[in-house]
């Protein structure tokens, strides 16, 4: 019979060579036998995160880190069974204030710098969904960013994605100006501009927003007009755009660049708060109707998604008399997008960029191809002409793949090619779904 000390060996062997379930099973025997140490504790633990025992991983780290307080493999086994649970612990939808308090904990074992940086991404994610600008640049700080990589990570379809490094300078940006330090996050944009030319859209309206958070709203305005030139713009960009010449005194263009935003496609529930902004520019330009529109289907939204109405926008129904909801929020929709019809003017902004999204063709018919759920693109092959590409963020319903479908054909601007191209927009559903 095996001696602990061969057992241990044994275990020792197969965890090196990647083999953690079966060394799992003999540190266990050992651990359990009071064969162990602290160096059996450590491979215990080694094995527990790789097999994602994260529960089981966190209870047994706090024992041994209480038994062997000085041990440098067993801290830094405990350390990253703690990042490895807080990482799971985002992926469940923990709060932000939770995995700030864990990540506390993995702070105070004084860890090693590449540990705190995956700690600190796991907590950046989150708080920037969540807006805790306070917390993300808390967070930001505590990152070395000489130990992110800038190569962009490889996707599934082949494409290059974000780099650590680059979604290092968004966050850090978006930490800044959230919390009134606009100024300092000027020249990260620029760099960031410079460095990730694949990120142009992102940072350009960093940029923008940046310049906006000082008051420099005529720059403000040129960075989105350039940014909108360069590329499609997504609603938001025109959302923001829209705020800023607002800003400049120009309200009838800001509600021109809204009312295109809000065209989009988007879910209306990701717009609930413009909404309201639109709201008040229409309220300041005299068009009471169409204020108390979209007032009314902001608070019809947020009663759907079962969120809470604001002061501000609970101010606003009180000033217009709206004391109960009656219409759905498809009836809301399509009464404010009337309004938004009649916004569009020559004189808006985009003008330029509007003209070149034109439809080059509407209502053709289809069949499309979704392709790997990871991809954010598909393909629309109509039966006499060459296929177009889309985007999966554009839609607005979940089709079937190989399905007939019905959509439009406008103009797209290839920044990476420095030429225009065409693209599937508008996708719905085509009433006869049958194979043709």
């Amino acid at each position: 019979m095996d001696t602990p000390e061969e057992r241990s060996r044994e275990a020792n062997e197969l965890r090196k060579s990647g083999r953690c379930k079966d060394a799992l099973e003999i540190y266990r025997e050992l651990w359990n036998g009071q064969h162990y140490n602290e160096y059996t504790a450590a491979g215990l633990l080694h094995c527990l995160r790789k097999l994602h025992h994260l529960d089981e991983a966190m209870t047994f780290a706090d024992d041994v880190a209480a038994r062997y307080p000085d041990h440098n493999w067993v801290n830094l086994e405990v350390v990253w069974a703690y990042v490895d649970y807080v990482k799971g612990m985002a992926e469940n939808g923990a709060s932000v204030p939770v995995l700030h308090a864990c990540g506390e904990k993995v702070l105070s074992r004084n860890p090693p710098p590449q540990a705190v940086n995956h700690i600190a991404f796991t907590i950046m994610k989150p708080a920037k969904d969540a807006k805790d600008w306070p917390m993300l640049a808390a967070w930001m700080s505590r990152v070395d960013p000489s130990l992110l990589s800038p190569m962009g990570m490889k996707l599934p379809d082949g494409k290059e994605g974000w780099s650590y490094l680059a979604r290092w300078y968004h966050y850090r940006i978006m930490g800044l100006i959230g919390i009134g330090r606009a100024q300092e996050a000027l020249p990260l944009c620029r760099e960031a501009i410079e460095k990730f030319p694949n990120q142009y859209k992102h940072f350009a309206y960093d940029l923008a927003r940046a310049y906006a958070g000082i008051g420099e709203y005529e720059k403000a305005a040129d960075t989105f007009d350039e940014l909108c030139r360069n590329v499609r713009p997504d609603f938001y960009h025109l959302f923001e755009y829209g705020k800023v010449v607002h800003q400049l005194g120009r309200p009838e263009e800001a509600l021109a660049l809204m009312a295109r935003a809000a065209k989009a496609g988007q879910r209306p529930e990701f717009m609930v708060g413009y909404f309201t902004d639109m709201g008040d520019i229409f309220k300041q330009v005299g068009r009471l109707d169409a204020a108390r529109d979209h007032y009314t289907l902001a608070t019809a939204l947020r009663i759907r998604m079962s969120w809470s109405i604001p002061p501000e926008l609970q101010q606003r129904l009180d000033e217009n008399a709206i004391s109960s909801i009656e219409d759905s929020v498809e009836e809301l929709t399509y009464r404010c997008s009337r309004h938004w019809s009649n916004c569009e003017t020559e004189q808006s902004p985009m003008t330029v960029q509007h003209e070149r999204e034109k439809p080059l063709a509407e209502g053709v018919v289809g069949r499309i191809f979704l392709g790997h759920p990871d991809r954010d693109y598909f393909f629309i092959n109509p039966p006499d002409a060459d296929g177009y590409i889309g985007f999966k963020n554009e839609l607005t319903w979940a089709p079937e793949d190989r399905s007939l479908v019905v959509f439009d054909v406008v103009p797209s601007f290839n920044r990476k090619k420095n030429e225009w191209a065409a693209k599937a927009v508008n996708v719905r559903p085509k009433d006869d779904t049958a194979a043709s």
